[in-house]
This record gives structure tokens, C-alpha cells and sequence, in this order.
């Protein structure tokens, strides 16, 4: 590793404010006096005292050369910060909880040659939220962490992405209801509750979104049947319906899951990022071939539609430019639904070696066209990555690196891309 690179990690991580020494012993004497029952605690002073605190610290080098295939347009950036959080205990059901965010640049290049999804420096308050839990319902209210198709907070930067609203589920993991309304969301780069989207290009105030959906498992002898079924309504955007089930084989060589999913999307109110008539469908199977090893093959059809918004491409306003929400194919470095319509397949391979080693390969072809007049982008995407925990005394102290290279026969240079972080998480 380049000495430069890795004095700046370890810079990162000498200024976490705390140990985790420090961390474990302070959460140790608050769990030896803080007993309490689902009614949660008795008095008023415990709901601090009996708190919990929480955080991710982080150090980010980030490098790109011939961004998104853009020749000649290099960055390289050092960034560290993250968030520090305390939640109440409980009483009656109700909790509090907030949280502080901070980034710092170390030798940021200028503006033209800075991640722009990282962005300035930040000084703020994050999460600022209540909510009340009765056995499986629980309704948060304010600005909190949100994660529902094409919705989330995507934390693989250096502060996550927070949304301001009310966010509702009973249930759990596969049999739910789930409600979601949003007014506000402050993205990776800013420090700020915006009333836009992530189409910067797009300087258009709107409502935000709001979205209902379902779950539902169930157990056919040695296979387990799931499926869920989403609306959502992104306000003068798009109307997005998304449907999901999968198949698992539990008993059988390999366990293989089958997986199915179906995804529409029309115009809504102004329509501002254009006409939306979108549809996708996919297909993915997995394989687990031993506990440590794991196997995703991922298809996606997106049917073309020439007087569509990137001929017929979905249209989800805090997934644009972010992340390929739940498409089973997709590469890592850029979105399917941000690349146009056609035949999308990803594969990825994962080996979790030991309980501090974990690693993998993915690669990802893009058969999509922006436009019935372009030729397809046919990219490739070449991806290798691992994460090594520590354990002992680091115990929450981790390190990654994601790396990886697209190519493109419509485009002259090829782009390349690499994170390397080191995290500690309490």
C-alpha cells in the first residue's frame, strides 16, 4: 500500500474520539444497572442513564481515473468523519434518538476533482427522531434512517443518506405491512434536509414520496415460499410498482433460491425528469455451496421505450446515480436503471474465509441503450473486493477495499475505480 495512503488511514482512525476499550467498559456499567422488561424503564432519569450510545468513525481514500469513462478526469480523495448517536431506553414504548455527523477533507484537489457524492465538509445533526414500539408495530417519526425498495440509506460513504418523515412496519423480516411517508432527504454530500432529489440537474421542489407495502413467507415442506408486493409515489416524478418472490430449496444440495421480480413505473404530476414508462423483469438464482461459499447469478430485462426518460429506464428519485436499489443485476460502480433499457446480467462470488476475512469477486455486463439512436453501451464491469474485521481489543475495527474496472467499446479510455476504508463501528 502506498505510505501516503496508509498514513492518512491510520491518521483517521488515531482521531477517533474514543477507544473501544473505553466504549465497552461504559456500556458494561450501564448493562449492569440497567434491567428493565419489555414496559421498559421506571423513571425518567433512566431513560438517559440506561441509553445507548453508537457510531460508525471512518476513513475513506477514494480513487477514480477517467470517471464514467469521462478521459482525463481523475480523482483522488482523502476524507474522514462519520456519525455518533444516543438513543434512549425505553419507557412506555417510546424512545428518542439522535445522532451527530461530521466530515473533514485531508488534502482535498479542487472542486473540480472531488467526489462530488462525499462532498464539502459537514457539521450537523443527523438522526432527530421518536418512535414508539408495541410488540411487532413500531412508527418512527423524523429524520431517521429509511430503507424500502429504492430507498435507502445507502451508508457505504462516509455519512449515510437520512430521510425526514414517518416510517411505520408491523411484523417482521418476511411477513410485514409496511407504511412510509417522506417529505425531505439529505444526501451523501450535503449535511442539509433538501427538498429536491438526487436528480441534481433537476432544481424542482417537490412533496417527497410516500410508498405501502407487504410481505409474506410460508413453508411448503422442506421449501420456504416468499414474496413482497410495493407502491410507491414519488410526488411529480414517477409511480412505481415493485413485486418479488423467491424459492428455497432448504433441503437440497446447494440450497438453491430461485428468485423472480417484476417492476413498473409511470409518469407522476410534472413528470419532471420527463415522460416514465418503464418495465423490468428478472430472474436470479443463488447458490450456497458450502456455509463459507456463496454464488448470485442476476438477469434484468428492461423493455425500451423511445419517448421515455432514458428510453424507458425507471425513474426513482433517491436512487438516481446511488444504487440499483433491489435489481438482481447491477454492477457496483454506476445504476442499472441510470443506464438505459435492454438485457443487464451481474454475477458475483463470495468466500467467507475465517471470522476475520471475508472476500469476493462480481462482474456485471450491461447490454443497455440510453437512446434507440445510440449503440448499446455493452459495458463490463470487473470487480474484486474484501473486508478484514478485527477482532480481540479492535474488536469493530475493520478495513476495505473495493476495486475494479468498466469498459466500453463506445468509449476510448476505460474507467477505473478504487475505495479502500477503514471503519470502526460501536
Amino acid at each position: 500500500m502506498n505510505k501516503i495512503i496508509r498514513r492518512h488511514l491510520w491518521v483517521g482512525a488515531l482521531l477517533l474520539p474514543v477507544s473501544p476499550l473505553a466504549l465497552a467498559a461504559t456500556q458494561s456499567n450501564i448493562d449492569s444497572h440497567c434491567q428493565y422488561g419489555d414496559s421498559g424503564v421506571d423513571s425518567f432519569s433512566e431513560i438517559f442513564t440506561c441509553g445507548t450510545v453508537s457510531g460508525s468513525l471512518r476513513t475513506l481514500y477514494y480513487s477514480r481515473h477517467n470517471a464514467f469513462f469521462s478521459k482525463g478526469y481523475n480523482q483522488d480523495t482523502v476524507s474522514y468523519g462519520g456519525s455518533l448517536k444516543f438513543e434512549t431506553a425505553p419507557i412506555a414504548g417510546f424512545r428518542a434518538g439522535v445522532s451527530g455527523i461530521f466530515l473533514r477533507g485531508i488534502d482535498h484537489p479542487d472542486e473540480s476533482h472531488t467526489i462530488s457524492d462525499i462532498g464539502d465538509n459537514q457539521t450537523n445533526i443527523g438522526e432527530a427522531y421518536l418512535s414508539w414500539q408495541q410488540d411487532n408495530f413500531k412508527i418512527t417519526a423524523g429524520n431517521q434512517r429509511i430503507n424500502i425498495p429504492f430507498v435507502g440509506d445507502y451508508d457505504w460513504r462516509i455519512t449515510p443518506i437520512l430521510f425526514r418523515g414517518i416510517d411505520t412496519q408491523w411484523g417482521d423480516s418476511d411477513n410485514f405491512l409496511h407504511a412510509t411517508k417522506i417529505w425531505r432527504y439529505k444526501p451523501w454530500g450535503d449535511d442539509k434536509f433538501l427538498k429536491t432529489t438526487a436528480y441534481t440537474d433537476i432544481d424542482q421542489r417537490t412533496n417527497g414520496m410516500w410508498a405501502f407495502g407487504g410481505g409474506r413467507a410460508t413453508q411448503l415442506d422442506d421449501k420456504k415460499l416468499s414474496g413482497q408486493l410495493w407502491y410507491e409515489e414519488y410526488s411529480d416524478y414517477s409511480r412505481v410498482v415493485y413485486a418479488e418472490s423467491h424459492l428455497n430449496w432448504q433441503q437440497t444440495l446447494f440450497t438453491p433460491d430461485l428468485g423472480v421480480q417484476f417492476i413498473r413505473g409511470t409518469s407522476q404530476g410534472k413528470a419532471l425528469a420527463g415522460e416514465v414508462n418503464s418495465t423490468s423483469y428478472g430472474a436470479q438464482l443463488a447458490l450456497t455451496f458450502t456455509p463459507s461459499l456463496k454464488w448470485k447469478l442476476g438477469y434484468n430485462h428492461i423493455a425500451a421505450s423511445g419517448n421515455s426518460w432514458n428510453n424507458g429506464s425507471l425513474v426513482v428519485p433517491y436512487a438516481h446515480n446511488t444504487s440499483s436499489g433491489p435489481y438482481f443485476a447491477q454492477p457496483f460502480f454506476t445504476s442499472t436503471q441510470d443506464l438505459g433499457s435492454g438485457n443487464a446480467w451481474s454475477t458475483n462470488l463470495n468466500y467467507t474465509m475465517n471470522d476475520n476475512l471475508s472476500l469476493g469477486t462480481q462482474y456485471s455486463f450491461m447490454d443497455l441503450k440510453s437512446s434507440p439512436s445510440v449503440a448499446s453501451i455493452n459495458q463490463s464491469e470487473y470487480l474484486v473486493y474484501f473486508t478484514w474485521s478485527f477482532s480481540g481489543v479492535l474488536k469493530g475495527l475493520s478495513l476495505t477495499d473495493f476495486a475494479g474496472v468498466q469498459t466500453s467499446p463506445r468509449y476510448d479510455s476505460n474507467y477505473w475505480e478504487n475505495r479502500l476504508s477503514l471503519e470502526y463501528d460501536f
